[in-house]
């Protein structure tokens, strides 16, 4: 799943052109200096903590809290959209819409949606939902979040992959308990999940 920042403005009409950026590093004005790190802030103690590419887990020299991906996601499409703010066809970017833009593109959401088919769920809020457990997913290491290799540039392209199919089915059955896992609905999963076949799911007992 593959969205770029600047082609949101296609999708979406004008009134909904919420959420999504990125960051970039500036030139390197002298080639043969080392291009300087990526410069987080720790949201724990504040301290400055470098990553050599954006993306790379580190934890903080001060506090030791972990930096992960969610964290320099948010930070780095703060400063993607700070240049772009007086754009009228863009409206500033959060982590949840660019998470959402890439796990239902191509239609993957309407087609998970239509597939685990929740009883008390409309597809507003299924979405909410599930980019929450996604967001979860990224944090917790079984989906990767890709970052470009100039996470600034104009149309930087993020990537998510689910990498770990069970705990995402896993998830998504906790968030709908209602919902009859039979074999039609872990194959939608699995093809969220983009595997081919879905792994045997043993039936809860009434």
């Amino acid at each position: 799943m593959r969205v770029g920042i600047s082609q949101l403005g296609s999708l979406l009409s004008p009134g909904d052109l919420v959420h999504y950026a990125a960051v970039a590093l500036s030139p390197n004005p002298n080639p043969q200096l080392p291009t300087p790190k990526l410069e987080f802030r720790c949201p724990q103690c504040g301290a400055i903590v470098g990553v050599d590419h954006a993306g790379e887990v580190r934890n903080c020299p001060s506090c030791k809290q972990k930096l992960g991906k969610v964290v320099q996601l948010d930070q780095l499409l703060a400063r993607w959209w700070e240049p772009r703010r007086w754009r009228a066809d863009l409206v500033r970017p959060s982590v949840p819409y660019l998470i959402e833009r890439l796990w239902t593109a191509n239609g993957q959401g309407v087609k998970l949606y239509e597939g685990v088919s929740p009883k008390y769920t409309n597809y507003d809020i299924f979405r909410n939902m599930v980019t929450r457990l996604m967001i979860k997913g990224i944090d917790e290491g079984w989906a990767e979040l890709t970052f470009p290799d100039d996470p600034l540039a104009e149309d930087p392209q993020y990537v998510l992959t689910i990498v770990d199919s069970e705990r995402f089915a896993d998830g998504v059955e906790k968030l709908f308990p209602e919902v009859d896992w039979d074999e039609p609905v872990q194959m939608a999963v699995a093809e969220a999940a983009g595997v081919a076949k879905p792994a045997k799911k043993t039936k809860k007992k009434r």
